[in-house]
């Protein structure tokens, strides 16, 4: 899913919440997971259609405020 497509999505309220996790194959890199309603899930996009790799976690929570607007807290599994 590409970022205006999530902004659309979530204004909707199909949004329910967002994953963080780090890519196995990608070395020191993040990705975002999308979460839906009825367990429907996405991995946000590059405008090419892959998958979009943050260096740092500070890129991906500004990406989840421009989608939502505002970021009211983060869990860390481990």
């Amino acid at each position: 899913m590409q970022l205006k497509q999530a902004k659309e999505y979530f204004e909707l309220g199909v949004i329910t919440g967002f994953e963080v996790v780090r890519l196995a194959m990608g070395g020191d890199t993040w990705t975002l997971i999308i979460q839906g309603k009825e367990g429907r899930t996405w991995m946000l996009e590059t405008q090419l259609g892959k998958t979009k790799q943050f260096a740092s976690l500070d890129t991906l929570i500004g990406q989840v405020q421009e989608i939502t607007g505002r970021v009211q807290g983060l869990n860390i599994r481990c």
